[in-house]
């Protein structure tokens, strides 16, 4: 019962995000790095493609029921039910999310190929750590609330 009340919010999206953002900061990171590295190329994740992924998986938990929801509080409650929410999340988001792909040039490249833009890394990372803080925010805001509900049980 207790999975499919975490689960029936916005608790996994919110875990996938914090996920996202962090192995985010650890390649942003990397450019920073080795932005005097001649030859290298600047990284980054997918951030459009995972944007997407949070579209559609937010349209998959507005389809599904949560455990208060009028339509389910006649009908038992079911693992595979809980399984198949989670199974279809992790096909909403595949490792290949989380893996660093060399970032297409948005400036001009330099002699030694190299495509840096201190500026432009710093402001990502300002950017991601925001993301980041927000969702970890939010998940510590639904468990105070999830806590305040637990011990005011009689």
């Amino acid at each position: 019962m207790i999975d499919q009340i975490l689960n029936s919010n916005s608790l996994p999206l919110l875990e996938k995000m914090a996920a996202f953002a962090e192995h985010r900061q650890e390649v942003l990171a990397g450019n920073i790095a080795n932005i005097d590295t001649p030859s290298y190329k600047m990284r980054d994740l997918p951030v459009e493609d995972f944007q997407q992924a949070l579209r559609e998986a937010v349209q998959l938990k507005d389809k599904i029921p949560g455990p208060a929801a009028p339509q389910s509080l006649g009908m038992p409650v079911t693992l595979a039910n809980s399984q198949s929410v989670e199974s279809q999340l992790e096909n909403l988001f595949p490792k290949s999310l989380f893996e660093a792909q060399e970032a297409s040039p948005q400036n001009l490249t330099f002699q030694d190929a190299n495509n840096r833009s201190m500026e432009s890394q710093v402001m990502r990372m300002t950017k991601n750590s925001l993301m980041q803080q927000f969702a970890v925010e939010v998940m510590m805001a639904q468990m105070n609330q999830l806590m305040t509900v637990i011990s005011e049980r009689p």
